[in-house]
């Protein structure tokens, strides 16, 4: 038997030795870890070889993520959805593996769960025109790029991005399922909705289906959906936007159900439209590295954990697919309104500090029963609504318990001499619902 037919007989994967030593790490709450059903870990977007803008690259933060999804219980497995490597380079493969080797990554005496792996866009870019990609994966890692999976009576899928040749050149990976992947998962998708009847079906993808889970809008793609949506029991999980994962519609559910995983490099956020929210500062975005647990429950259900792995936090409340897995009991939808909208602390105003024609407007946070998203500051003439300037700023909840009191926006060389000026603030939560404006005191700039 040679070495490819021998990978898709054994399926699980078996590159990576083993790990273990216990960190000081916090339990989770409530943990009971069923030994006849699974539970597994998903993380993604790892980016070997990346070039941290702080100096915290992938060989820091995915041991860091590692260390806590595993100190927690006992996971049947670990699948990486993709963006393994920053370009699928030799040497970048080589620090996956160093680190994928270590047992000292998972807590003393406790069993080594396999590793799934799945290509991403990234994992393309060193061979834009030669060699193959999809056969120096495997050739690295001892996996076929797509797999089929039972564990513990459950089925899993893994698909991975397959760019195809024209002129001698990769086409642009993102864009990528190709007929032969869209063909496995199809196939195997009949597999196991005909062989697990009335269980959910696992399935991951590195780029999220098209308008679903929160990501999906710009960084999804619409080669999957057709298929996905026959199967209202499938769960994706999914990453490639690095959006964060404390973000309430990071599930969805609509045909099926979608779940954005975050990412272990860095936040993504969503400039495509919040155009007038300012940018994250590197260094807000790089302190960001998430990853999930999920649990298959005694009656069905599937139980999703949400981790802030560079803070070791547990991010919730945990989320539920109820069962029965047909769609009847999908609660995750776009009806979703997110109501009540947030709300300033009785009496919060923001102040104003003013130098020449420029000035700086702190204010507190609001609060919300989910997220509160983000902020559009407004400098206003008195008596009026008008904004003469906009600006805005994200509220940092994917720092969690790091999420600062208090926000400010600055506003340089406002040439609005002379007028009575006051600085108006909204909170927006992560559905759009607006708080009262609060208002500053009255103000004139220079």
């Amino acid at each position: 038997m040679d070495k490819r037919a021998f990978l898709k007989k054994t399926l699980f994967l078996t590159a990576a030795p083993l790990f273990a030593r216990a960190l000081n790490a916090k339990p989770a709450p409530n943990i009971v870890p069923t030994p006849t059903l699974p539970r597994f870990a998903v993380i993604s977007d790892t980016h070997f070889g990346r070039k941290s803008k702080v100096g915290i690259d992938a060989m820091v933060k995915v041991p860091r993520t590692l260390k806590t999804l595993f100190s927690k219980a006992p996971v049947d497995a670990l699948f990486v959805v993709g963006d393994l490597t920053d370009n699928g380079r030799p040497d970048e493969y080589r620090q996956l593996r160093s680190v994928f080797g270590d047992r000292t990554l998972v807590p003393h005496k406790l069993p080594v769960p396999p590793f799934y792996f799945m290509m991403g866009n990234h994992d393309y870019h060193h061979f834009s025109r030669d060699g193959d990609p999809a056969k120096y994966f495997t050739e690295q890692l001892g996996q076929e790029i797509n797999q089929y999976a039972v564990i513990k009576g459950y089925p899993f899928i893994t698909i991975s991005l397959t760019p195809t040749r024209r002129g001698g050149k990769w086409t642009d990976p993102k864009n990528c399922y190709d007929a032969p992947i869209r063909k496995f998962l199809a196939e195997k998708l009949e597999v196991a909705s005909r062989d697990f009847p009335g269980k959910p079906i696992f399935v991951f993808c590195h780029i999220p289906p098209s308008n679903t889970c929160y990501g999906s809008v710009s960084w999804g793609m619409k080669t999957i959906n057709s298929i996905l949506e026959k199967y209202p029991q499938v769960i994706t999980f999914s990453g490639h936007s690095h959006f964060p994962v404390g973000h309430p519609r990071s599930i969805q559910q609509g045909k099926f159900t979608a779940v954005n995983d975050g990412s272990v490099a860095y936040t993504g956020y969503e400039d495509y439209d919040l155009k007038h929210v300012g940018k994250p500062t590197d260094a807000e975005v790089e302190r960001v590295t998430e990853g999930l647990i999920v649990n298959v429950l005694g009656n069905g259900d599937v139980e999703i954990e949400r981790w802030d792995t560079f803070r070791d936090e547990e991010i919730l409340p945990r989320w539920l697919v109820k069962a029965p897995h047909d769609g009847s009991r999908f609660t995750h939808t776009k009806e979703r309104k997110g109501l009540p909208a947030p709300a300033f602390a009785k009496g919060a105003k923001p102040s104003v500090t003013v130098s020449g024609d420029s000035c700086t407007v702190a204010f507190p946070q609001a609060k919300d029963d989910e997220i509160v998203l983000n902020y559009i500051v407004t400098l206003v003439e008195e008596g009026s609504a008008k904004a003469l300037k906009r600006s805005g700023k994200y509220s940092q909840f994917y720092w969690n318990s790091e999420m600062p009191g208090q926000l400010s926006v600055s506003f340089a060389k406002v040439a609005l001499p002379g007028k009575k000026l006051i600085a108006r603030v909204i909170a927006e939560d992560a559905y759009r619902n607006k708080s009262a404006p609060i208002l500053s005191d009255v103000f004139t700039l220079g």
